[in-house]
C-alpha cells in the first residue's frame, strides 16, 4: 500500500491521482461515529500532550503551551471535507471551494480492489510526523472541525483512500501556532475537564459565537459558488494528465 500525505491550505492546491472528476464513482463515502470519535480523541490527546509537554511540537521541541483549546467536531466542517473527498479533486482550490480562512489536511493512499486500509490512528499518526500537518493540528486557536473519507475507483482496479480534515482556523506557518508557557495559564474560561493543558470552551465565548455565525455565511456561499462553478466551468477534460504530488 502507497500512500502520500497533503496539506490542503487556502492559498495552496495538491493534485492527486483521480482520473476524472464525477462522484459516480466513489465505492464508499463518509465515516462512522466511532471513525469520528477517534479522530477527535486523537486531535485532543495529541493537543493536550503537547501542551503539557508529554509530546514534541512541530518542531520537535518539548514546548508547553498557555493558549491551547479544546477542539470539537463540527457537522458543517464535515460536510465540506466530504464534499471534497467526493470530488477526488486535483485541483483543491478550484474543486473545493472552501472558505479561505479555514485550515485543511489530507491523506491519500493506494487501495487494492477497493478493500478499507485506512485507521484513523494511522492517517493521525502520519499527519503529526510532518511540520506543516502538526502545524494544523496544534494551531491552538482551532476550536471546531470536521473530516470526511471517500474510497474512488480508478480505471486500474485499485481505488483512492481519501481522508480530509477541514479546521476553523488556518495554521501560521512561519511563526508560532500557540504560545508558550505554563499548560492552560491563559485559558479565559478554564480548563477543559480532563485535559490538564486544554482551555474549554464557553457559551458567552465571542470566537465561538463568530465561528457560529460566519459558519452560516460560508455555507451560503460555499453552496452557491459549488451551483456556480458546475454551471461554468468545464474541467477534468479526458486528455488532462492526473499525477500524485503535494
Amino acid at each position: 500500500m502507497k500512500f502520500v500525505l497533503i496539506v490542503f491550505l487556502a492559498f495552496a492546491y495538491a493534485k492527486v491521482g483521480c482520473d476524472t472528476d464525477n462522484k459516480e464513482r466513489v465505492k464508499e463515502r463518509g465515516m462512522s461515529k466511532k471513525k469520528e470519535d477517534e479522530l477527535l480523541e486523537l486531535h485532543n490527546e495529541h493537543r493536550n500532550d503537547v501542551a503539557t509537554g508529554k509530546q514534541k511540537n512541530w518542531q520537535g521541541k518539548f514546548q508547553t503551551a498557555s493558549n491551547m483549546n479544546y477542539v470539537k467536531w463540527d457537522h458543517q466542517l464535515a460536510k465540506f471535507a466530504q464534499d471534497c473527498t467526493d470530488k477526488c479533486p486535483s485541483n483543491f482550490k478550484i474543486d473545493c471551494s472552501v472558505p479561505p480562512h479555514y485550515g485543511f489536511v489530507a491523506y491519500l493512499g493506494d487501495v487494492e480492489n477497493g478493500g478499507a486500509d485506512w485507521t484513523a490512528k494511522k492517517v493521525f499518526k502520519k499527519w503529526a510526523q510532518y511540520e506543516d500537518h502538526a502545524r494544523q493540528i496544534e494551531t491552538a486557536q482551532v476550536q471546531f472541525f470536521g473530516c470526511g473519507r471517500s474510497q474512488v475507483s480508478r480505471k486500474n482496479g485499485m481505488s483512492d483512500e481519501i481522508v480530509v480534515c477541514v479546521y476553523n482556523r488556518k495554521p501560521n506557518l512561519h511563526g508560532d501556532v500557540y504560545k508558550a508557557g505554563v499548560a492552560g495559564q491563559e485559558c479565559l474560561h478554564g480548563r477543559k475537564r480532563g485535559y490538564q493543558g486544554l482551555c474549554k470552551h464557553s457559551a458567552t465565548d465571542m470566537s465561538v459565537l463568530n465561528f457560529k455565525h460566519q459558519k452560516k455565511h460560508d455555507e451560503y456561499k460555499y453552496n452557491h459558488s459549488e451551483e456556480k462553478h458546475h454551471k461554468n466551468h468545464k474541467h477534468h477534460k479526458h486528455s488532462e494528465i492526473h499525477q500524485k504530488s503535494f
